[in-house]
């Protein structure tokens, strides 16, 4: 890979930064992903997803202006779930599986592609929806064993609201059919429920990356994969900015 056009980042940047400024943010927030737009500059990470996680919509109209007048792909499709290649959720009803997947199916976001391969492969897995873990570790630069860990916690989250919306209908599928469609507010009573919730939602962000880390990698010291990954993105944001390393600190 050639060594990056620093002057070229460094005036993106300035782009990135002016976006930022025009809505006040939290400044951690758009600098991750301005490092995350650099780094598929630089050709470090294949794709920049945008839209996931943080949706601001000025942000992101900023964002998609430059990659356009950069003259990158951009391809705007449905959130990925690699969840049946993980094999997780098997054990949730067909009939909850399909509203999560039709309210998964309503949001948008955006992938932004260095490569014309790249962005072809990732307008196919637009296309079909359902990426593999290899895949989407491989174009979004994150390790294998964090992505299978975030489909592992997002089906027990969806195990715990199960288990409160069947209590909820006295274990009437139909009943509980007709809460979902409704939108009727469910909440975690017991401190066991409370728990799972927590377990489920307890994501440990990666500094310097948009990883959550599994559990291995938390515990792993720096020598685990996301832990690795981290270092690299550091030491990529300090050859770019100090100012962009401050804001990641």
């Amino acid at each position: 890979m050639p060594a990056p056009n620093k002057a070229r980042l460094r005036n993106t940047l300035k782009k990135l930064n002016r976006v930022a400024n025009s809505q006040n943010p939290d400044p951690r927030i758009t600098a991750q992903e301005a490092l995350d737009y650099l780094s598929m500059m630089a050709g470090i990470k294949p794709v920049m997803l945008l839209g996931r996680g943080y949706n601001e919509p000025t942000w992101i109209r900023g964002v998609l202006q430059i990659a356009a007048d950069q003259k990158f792909d951009v391809i705007e499709g449905c959130f990925w779930d690699a969840s049946l290649d993980a094999g997780t959720g098997a054990d949730l009803p067909d009939w909850y599986k399909e509203h999560t997947r039709r309210a998964f199916s309503e949001h948008r976001a955006w992938y932004i592609c260095r490569a014309r391969t790249t962005a072809q492969e990732v307008a196919a897995i637009c296309e079909s929806t359902s990426p593999t873990i290899s895949q989407e570790a491989r174009l979004l630069n994150y390790p294998e064993c964090c992505v299978r860990s975030h489909y592992e916690r997002s089906a027990e989250y969806q195990r715990v609201w199960l288990s409160l919306l069947l209590r909820k209908s006295g274990g009437d599928d139909e009943k509980a059919i007709t809460m979902l469609q409704k939108g009727d507010v469910l909440e975690p009573e017991s401190e066991e429920e409370r728990n799972r919730l927590e377990a489920a939602m307890g994501a440990v962000p990666v500094p310097f990356t948009s990883i959550n880390a599994c559990d291995d990698c938390v515990n792993g010291g720096s020598s685990a994969p996301a832990n690795v990954q981290s270092l690299k993105s550091r030491k990529f944001a300090h050859q770019i900015d100090k100012g962009l390393v401050k804001a990641l600190e």
